[in-house]
């Protein structure tokens, strides 16, 4: 825990998380969101997606804080889950990085400081009003990271 980050970034995953859907629902997250970013990109979206599930404001699961509200086109948390469109693994490789990756951000084998207690991004091509509400923390590849001023409710 870092300077300035929420105290729920402490609360313990569940154990569910390792199970397969769970990782299949985070190495989807990832691959769908960031399969073109480095590793450490990757692993800062796994790091926000966990850092909801470690939130009181949000689901308690991987597959819950994914596709939270998948069915809102255009509207949900993450773009991926309720764009309209089908979703195809094309790249097979690149998707085995996104399990390790899951893997091992949901292990604590990588937390990225900078990324702290994110709980949004979005890439840099975008600009949602959201974004002047919160906390700027970092930026990581095409991807710019943010966290709440109250700890998930502002």
């Amino acid at each position: 825990m870092a300077k300035g980050d929420h105290w729920w970034i402490q609360n313990p995953l569940p154990a569910s998380v390792f199970s397969k859907p769970e990782q299949a629902c985070l190495a989807n997250g990832i691959y769908f969101e960031a399969r073109s970013e480095s590793v450490r990109g990757q692993a800062a979206v796994a790091q926000v997606i966990l850092n909801r599930v470690r939130n009181p404001a949000y689901p308690k699961s991987i597959c819950g804080v994914v596709y939270q509200n998948d069915n809102w086109l255009n509207r949900c948390q993450f773009s991926f889950a309720c764009d309209g469109r089908k979703k195809r693994v094309n790249d097979p490789v690149a998707y085995k990085t996104a399990q390790d990756v899951a893997m091992a951000v949901t292990a604590g084998k990588i937390f990225i400081p900078e990324v702290g207690s994110s709980t949004h991004y979005y890439a840099n091509y975008v600009h949602p009003g959201w974004a002047r509400t919160m906390q700027k923390m970092t930026k990581i590849g095409l991807h710019i990271f943010y966290r709440t001023y109250g700890g998930g409710w502002s």
